[in-house]
């Protein structure tokens, strides 16, 4: 994306410079020896001296209990494993993956039972596996900080099914332990709740290692955020860092009220350590649940859980560069700001976590997407498929075989017993960004690595062809407003009609519309709370009367009442006109406006009635979608709280026939006429029977052109380059006339 494409430009920029900075000094520092690097502290050192001898003390015990491999068959095995480069059969290294897999003593040791007793082999392992990923050195640096610090770690190295946990659920990232086991406990200590679910896990009857007790969620939630979050995780559009600790905090107290979905019970360790790292403030997803409830509820009630919530990017962030409404960038802004792969990606991905669903990543080249988890499986949205996709040095197809895998817990099981045979060993590690789009990328790593990689691939592909059974989900321990809303909106909308209170305010339910033009785009849902709601998808800035919709008022006595609209939107000019007993002539302006997805109502506007029936008909011009509850009509003029301006919306457009397209070589400098803004270009285009493909910088042609000739005739841009020369043979300038 734009973003990660810049990043890289200016790291280019930085190396070249660094580059030249070398060189230019390069003969003073020839012949300087390097100075030494600090002593270790003392305590440092003799907490390192410790925990090493317990490494090679632990570890040894774990070589000796691996089985030997069969010379020939192992042989066989690795030869075909380094010959496959990702094209062509993989047959036959799968073939020879079995039959290494299927000798008696490799079996016997992957399906052992549980051994997590004291001088157990798994005990053994996991103490083994977490000594080798956390290092002594990087251990011994954290617990030499304090001796509260000194205390974890010992806490840590003797709780062996909380080590077992740590790494079923993917290990703490850039093997901080030390500084997971900080923030795992810094949440129990917050959390009495925690502190219950951590209790109620020890008696988990299930003989999974990976857990999916509906019960115990939280538990796995915080450690799967202690685990990814041991490397803080810098914010997007703000400056800091994730706090984990409160952010786990933020996702038990919107769970406990019912907030996320029904899916977020059954997620496991590793898929929780990808909901909580969202680069939004805590109150920026709050916003995201509040506000899509209220503006588009049918995207909180799709069966379809890859879309559930993400949908929200295909409906209303508008691809092209982003005008941010407020002057800054904010989550919440990027429906009204619009943006390309990237806000779109990154928006999709805070939808989905904001309701307590994982995502990971990813990159593709040129591109940024997004994954997701669901019941049926992780996809890729937004993108192409898994094997362009990447995230963090690692590729999609390593990732999306592991989700696989993960999902056959008893084969996941003997995959970790042999990834911690292969740690023990200290064998060098498969390639994790392995993809067929690169055949270098394949071959890597030890025997036992190796192995396991297959042992995955015959878990998911071999045994179950289908790569995944649907993830059972029971009735929630803690009933959501979510599964609540779709049990309702599966029900047919109640009639809703006009009344009158005592007061004589006259209620129109937005969904009470008497007529409307068979063109209008025009949905009618359950609200998320209570009562209806109707979304108006589109205006018509050529034909307005094709968008119309229509309510009959009855009045005692004629008389002038003041109309207010509730309602709702996530953008920016949206705009509603008002006709009162005709379809045509001069419209009232109801003043909508960007309410940031918030219920607002309108500056009052009077509007004349007559006595007995009156039809309100309502047009629109602007292209945005608006989402309306019920219009009042009071008889006295009520106070409303009048919106930013800014966010209110921009003049009205030109006339139609105020637009001109120009011959060729002219501009609208030269003829001394006004140039369009890119809004009045994308009307102005489909007035002269272009197609609109957004902001563009090009060479040629300052402002709004056509194409009448060449490769791309019909298409039409608003130029962003202010030095543009003119003019493109086949290019012809729109303009105002005026």
């Amino acid at each position: 994306d734009l973003y990660n494409m810049a990043a890289m430009c200016w790291s280019s920029l930085l190396l070249l410079s660094l580059s030249f900075g070398l060189a230019s000094s390069s003969q003073e520092v020839v012949g300087k020896p390097h100075p030494p690097p600090p002593p270790v502290p003392p305590h440092v050192a003799a907490l390192e001296k410790q925990y090493e001898a317990l490494m090679n003390t632990t570890c040894a015990k774990v070589v000796a209990s691996i089985p030997k491999l069969d010379p020939a068959d192992l042989s066989n095995f690795m030869t075909a494993y380094k010959k496959y480069n990702g094209t062509g059969n993989e047959s036959s290294v799968i073939a020879a993956a079995e039959k290494v897999l299927s000798e008696p003593a490799v079996l016997a040791f992957l399906s052992a039972p549980d051994s997590f007793g004291p001088g157990g082999s798994d005990a053994n392992m996991v103490l083994c596996t977490i000594l080798l990923e956390a290092t002594p050195m990087g251990l011994a640096t954290f617990a030499a900080n304090t001796t509260d610090n000194e205390a974890l770690v010992n806490k840590l190295l003797n709780d062996t099914i909380l080590m077992r946990d740590m790494l079923v659920a993917g290990g703490a990232s850039s093997g901080k332990y030390g500084q997971a086991m900080q923030l795992y406990e810094a949440m129990m200590s917050e959390s009495p709740v925690l502190r219950e679910a951590v209790s109620a896990s020890v008696s988990d009857p299930s003989p999974y290692w990976d857990s999916r007790n509906q019960s115990t969620v939280l538990k796995r939630l915080a450690l799967g955020t202690a685990l990814l979050q041991a490397d803080p995780i810098g914010m997007r559009f703000y400056s800091g860092v994730v706090n984990p600790v409160l952010r786990y905090k933020h996702y038990e107290e919107a769970y406990l009220a019912g907030d996320l979905d029904p899916a977020f019970e059954v997620l496991t360790g590793f898929e929780c350590r990808y909901i909580t790292p969202c680069q939004a403030k805590d109150e920026d997803l709050e916003w995201m649940r509040r506000t899509l409830a209220n503006y588009r509820p049918d995207i909180i009630s799709m069966d379809d859980y890859h879309w559930r919530y993400a949908r929200a990017v295909r409906t209303d962030v508008a691809y092209g560069d982003p005008v941010w409404p407020d002057g800054r960038s904010t989550y919440p802004e990027i429906p009204a700001a619009g943006g390309v792969c990237g806000p779109r990606a990154w928006f999709g991905r805070f939808a989905k976590r904001s309701f307590g669903l994982p995502t990971w990543g990813v990159q593709q080249p040129g591109h940024a997407a997004m994954t997701t988890w669901s019941p049926t499986g992780w996809v890729v949205l937004l993108g192409a498929d898994w094997k362009y996709s990447f995230w963090n040095g690692r590729g999609g197809d390593d990732f999306v075989l592991e989700t696989q895998c993960r999902e056959f817990r008893s084969d996941f099981q003997q995959v970790l017993r042999g990834t911690w045979a292969a740690t023990a060993l200290r064998e060098p590690p498969v390639n994790r960004g392995w993809t067929p789009n690169n055949p270098k990328s394949y071959g890597s790593g030890g025997n036992w690595s190796a192995l396991m990689l297959y042992a995955k691939k015959i878990s998911a592909h071999v045994k179950h062809p289908n790569g995944t059974i649907p993830r059972e989900i029971g009735p929630s321990v803690v009933p959501t407003k979510v599964e609540s809303y779709r049990n309702r909106s599966s029900q047919p909308l109640p009639t809703e009609n006009v009344t009158t209170n005592a007061d004589g305010t006259i209620v129109i339910p937005a969904t009470a519309i008497s007529s409307k033009d068979r063109l209008a785009s025009i949905s009618y849902f359950h609200s998320f709370d209570q009562g209806t709601q109707m979304l108006h998808g589109t205006g018509n800035f050529i034909t307005p009367n094709n968008t119309a919709f229509e309510y009959k008022v009855t009045m005692p006595e004629a008389g002038t009442r003041y109309l207010v609209a509730n309602f709702t939107t996530w953008h920016m000019n949206t705009d509603l006109q008002l006709l009162v007993n005709t379809v045509s002539g001069n419209t009232t302006m109801i003043p909508v406006f960007y309410t940031v997805g918030e219920w607002n109502l309108t500056d009052p506007v009077a509007v004349d009635l007559v006595e007995g029936t009156n039809t309100l008909r309502f047009i629109r011009q602007s292209s945005r979608e608006l989402v309306f509850k019920e219009f009042f009509l009071f008889k006295n003029k009520p106070d409303i709280p009048t919106p930013p301006k800014n966010h209110t919306p921009a003049p009205a457009p030109p006339p139609i026939d105020d637009y001109i397209e120009l011959p060729a070589g002219k501009t609208c400098q030269s003829q001394g006429i006004l140039d369009l803004t890119p809004e009045e270009c994308s009307l102005a285009s489909v007035h002269f029977g272009f197609k609109d493909t957004g902001s563009r910088n090009r060479a040629f042609n300052i402002g709004c052109f056509g194409l009448v000739a060449g490769q791309y005739k019909g298409n039409s841009n608003f130029n962003t380059n202010k030095s543009a020369v003119c003019c493109d043979p086949n290019a012809r300038a729109l303009c105002l006339r005026s």
